[in-house]
């Protein structure tokens, strides 16, 4: 049913209604059997009358499915609403993690490093969307704070890591996750309800591979051992930002992520077995999605 014929329908539906409740006049000397005829007639009215009350508020329901469908709300404004069907994207970002290692014994500080994404998806509706991603994320290891205290002597720094305190290290962990992703578009505000806050959370799998990790000590002391290792172990993420919509099948986006794993394990490394806590990152993050 187009629009303009759907107003026609509710326009006589409510015509029917007001000649419906005219009230009924009787000229004349007044019988029995005339009013009768007169209770008849009005008992039909008024079932004709509730049968066009309920027929108007169908056909008021079905404008408001159209208007929607149409994107327009119900004061007949353009709304701008994203397009259903397949999608993909891609943001980039910048992350900071937060310490990592074996509790007791040794920790790691990093420096931010940066956050590149890309992913494949479906919208379900203007609310609903869920998709494939994956997702690199790579940290240079700042510090290193002993557990315990190390009397070491750095020939330029001199005295490090005594009382535990931190001294500087050399690697990289880079960490590469692949995950399912659900999330919840918001309804829009602002200029044709093209800004979008959404919610998002996601499980799958985190991929963490060390390079290289040694204090930075050791060259000068002669030790060339280095820690190299790679593990991967579950990991789940929580997401919140804003889209806006240029176009029904073109978002932009900006947002926030944290992403948890709780540990690894690295075997047969030249440190022997580790098992330090997990990888626990903040990002912040910008993309671009389209819908096919």
């Amino acid at each position: 049913m187009t629009n303009c014929t759907l107003f026609k329908s509710i326009a006589s539906a409510k015509i029917l209604l007001l000649l419906t409740c005219l009230p009924s006049q009787v000229h004349g000397q007044t019988i029995e059997g005339r009013e009768q005829k007169v209770e008849i007639k009005n008992a039909e009215n008024e079932l004709i009358a509730e049968q066009a009350r309920e027929r108007i508020m169908k056909l008021e329901a079905e404008l408001i499915m159209l208007k929607r469908s149409l994107g327009m709300d119900r004061q007949n404004r353009k709304i701008v609403l994203p397009k259903q069907g397949v999608y993909v994207q891609a943001d980039i970002g910048l992350q900071q993690r937060e310490f990592a290692g074996e509790n007791g014994v040794t920790n790691l500080m990093f420096d931010p490093g940066l956050y590149g994404g890309v992913g494949v998806g479906y919208r379900y509706d203007r609310n609903f969307r869920f998709g494939f991603e994956y997702s690199q994320m790579n940290n240079a290891v700042s510090k290193i704070r002993p557990g315990i205290p190390i009397p070491v002597v750095d020939p330029i720094l001199g005295p490090v890591g005594t009382n535990g305190a931190q001294f500087p290290a050399n690697g990289t962990v880079k960490l590469d996750s692949y995950t399912l992703n659900a999330y919840y578009d918001l309804n829009g505000f602002g200029f044709e309800k093209r800004f979008r806050p959404y919610l998002g959370a996601g499980v799958g799998l985190m991929t963490s591979t060390i390079s290289n990790l040694q204090p930075a000590f050791f060259p000068s002391i002669g030790v060339n051992r280095a820690l190299n290792g790679e593990n991967t172990q579950p990991t789940f993420n929580f997401q919140a930002g804003l889209a806006y919509l240029l176009k029904q099948n073109t978002e932009f986006y900006l947002g926030g992520q944290y992403s948890y794993t709780s540990t690894f394990l690295f075997e047969n490394t030249d440190f022997g077995t580790l098992m330090p806590n997990g990888a626990r990152n903040w990002t912040l993050k910008t993309g671009m999605r389209y819908t096919f």
